[in-house]
């Protein structure tokens, strides 16, 4: 029986499991509600429309990415239930189909994406309730941001939600993989709100984790969740996190930006920079800074403002960065959902090439020296995109943004949660955006040469950050997870032995005779032995061989000694030097 065979009678399994097609929630790629599906915008559309509406209208497996193109899995499988998710996995696990979960299509790296698998998309999951007695908010785990903060202004103006300046994002992917938000600095990451998630494991069944649940295997599930990343350990189907008060009585808020046009007024952003690294900002002010082009190629040097507070004392506290005359000043008093509403976030309709790059930064870390560095590469890199006249989605677009976390979320312990990086102030990331398949390799080849100029500058000279995930991060396991890696892999080893869920930098678990007690203690990257001894090697070869044009940067590979040998993933003592030169 051929290949294609095989895949026609799998799909039609799966197509039993659910009762036939009932409200077509099971698609085939060749079908035509697939098709439909995959080239139509996911958001908004109004509750009261029929589900068939709502299929037609979900986006699929496009993720706003065109390195990432080829990925056709068998099926894709929207779940509505938590029956629905459970029926999904135990047929994944009897059947020995790759599965990976889908929430907000925000993976950089298309991981929510697979070739002959099962995609598991959870976007008509996505109630949420706000409990302004309890100071709690209940979330579906498909929920996107938007979806949450459009309940804000309904129950109690003053609630806050630690969630994404991006309306788009699914919120358990971003709360998994740490959650930085506007308000970080005032009440903590993402992950460290979290009080509650019911998850779905490999083996099918529903849990609930929490750090005081009575079971330590549940209390470990819930500390490798609070900032592993998702897709690592089970599917996350409901979270229960903690909500604020903001400090403005009336719960308004100062959102918007300063800007310096560059390179007119190079001196004045650099003096503004150096403020912002200098110095030390009260938690209620956030700020993220941006190099990026507006129309006619205008380079600018700008600031979003983000100030939990009124607009007295946010000016107040702005005069340092206003006394470096920005060249446009847009503040503006507002409810936290109507800056949301007029935010940009990432337009996933764009038909483009794009890939990120990430550096977690300490305080103290934006020197007039790394400054310069930046503001070389942005130039190169709008040379090397080509930035056109108009500032449109689908144009040719770089930038290098800082997002500003520290105050609140440096009062924990690296190891009180998976995200280990608590002694952070800045956690950036540049992006090249693209339209011709032909500079791709010209632009990763830049993309590596900028992380070779840069990571010198990061702390431990590796940091980077799991929601900006990255396939070129060299040794990934310690530049994402610090010392807590080999902790991660013990819960992995206890919840998924076998390794159900995975994906090319997903956590592995031990082999069985690294098994130990789980506790905390410092990581090291599996030998090379431990690697091959990994199903993950088997499946990795599979899908590179089927994939050879799924992924820009690397090429088909033909054995395992290639598998460790060209990728970062299972790479131990290759020279940091030697990775960088490979794909120049």
């Amino acid at each position: 029986m051929g290949s294609i065979d095989i895949h026609t009678q799998t799909v039609s399994i799966l197509k039993k499991v659910f009762n036939g097609t009932r409200n077509n929630r099971v698609l085939e790629p060749r079908s035509t509600e697939y098709s439909e599906a995959s080239k139509t915008p996911r958001w908004p559309f109004p509750s009261f429309l029929p589900w068939a509406m709502h299929l037609t209208n979900s986006r699929l497996v496009f993720i706003g990415n065109l390195n990432y193109r080829w990925a056709t899995p068998l099926a894709v499988v929207q779940a509505k239930s938590i029956k629905d998710v459970q029926d999904a996995v135990n047929f994944a696990r009897t059947h020995g189909v790759n599965l990976t979960v889908k929430n907000g299509g925000h993976s950089y790296m298309g991981y929510c994406l697979n070739v002959d698998g099962i995609v598991l998309d959870l976007s008509l999951m996505n109630d949420c309730e706000i409990d302004v007695n309890k100071d709690e908010v209940w979330m579906q785990g498909g929920c996107i941001w938007k979806q949450v903060y459009k309940k804000l202004p309904e129950e109690n103006r003053n609630t806050i939600v630690i969630g994404g300046q991006c309306p788009y994002v699914g919120v358990s992917g971003f709360t998994l993989g740490a959650g930085i938000s506007p308000f970080s600095r005032s009440y903590g990451l993402g992950c460290d709100n979290l009080l509650e998630m019911k998850v779905v494991t490999y083996d099918g069944e529903l849990v609930t984790v929490s750090p005081n649940h009575p079971e330590k295997r549940n209390r470990d599930l819930f500390w490798a969740m609070t900032g592993g990343g998702g897709g690592n350990f089970g599917v996350t189907v409901e979270m229960t996190c903690r909500t604020h008060k903001l400090k403005d009585p009336n719960g308004d808020v100062v959102c918007g930006q300063l800007k310096w046009y560059l390179p007119q007024q190079e001196e004045a952003f650099r003096n503004a920079m150096n403020v912002f690294n200098t110095t030390k900002q009260p938690p209620e002010l956030t700020i993220d800074a941006l190099w990026t082009h507006g129309k006619k190629k205008q380079l600018i040097g700008g600031m979003t403002v983000i100030y939990n507070g009124g607009m007295n004392a946010a000016m107040n506290t702005l005069q340092p960065f206003l006394a470096c005359a920005p060249a446009e000043i847009n503040l503006k008093q507002r409810a936290w959902s109507d800056w949301v509403d007029e935010s940009e976030g990432w337009d996933k309709k764009s038909d483009v090439y794009h890939h990120h790059a990430s550096f977690i930064f300490a305080e103290g870390a934006i020197t007039p020296e790394l400054n310069a560095k930046i503001s070389s590469i942005i130039k190169e890199a709008s040379e090397l995109v080509g930035i056109t006249d108009e500032n449109e989605y689908n144009n040719p677009k770089c930038h290098f943004l800082w997002d500003h976390i520290g105050a609140k979320t440096e009062e924990r312990r690296p190891e009180d949660t998976a995200f280990w990086w608590r002694q952070g102030h800045y956690v950036s990331n540049i992006k090249l955006q693209w339209t011709d398949p032909e500079k791709s390799d010209e632009i990763m080849s830049f993309i590596c040469k900028c992380k070779e100029i840069l990571l010198p500058y990061a702390i431990e000279g590796k940091a980077a950050y799991i929601n900006y995930i990255d396939s070129t991060v060299f040794d990934w396991e310690t530049a994402y997870y610090g010392g807590n890696y080999r902790r991660l892999q013990k819960v992995k080893s206890d919840w998924d032995p076998t390794n159900g869920f995975s994906f090319w930098q997903s956590i592995k678990p031990l082999p069985r005779d690294a098994l130990m007690p789980i506790d905390n203690v410092p990581s090291m990257p599996p030998s090379k032995e431990e690697v091959m001894a990994m199903e993950l090697v088997k499946r990795t070869i599979r899908w590179w061989k089927e994939a050879e044009d799924f992924v820009v940067l690397f090429r088909a590979l033909s054995s395992e000694e290639d598998v460790y040998e060209k990728d970062a993933d299972l790479r131990r003592l290759t020279v940091r030097q030697q990775f960088f030169a490979r794909w120049r």
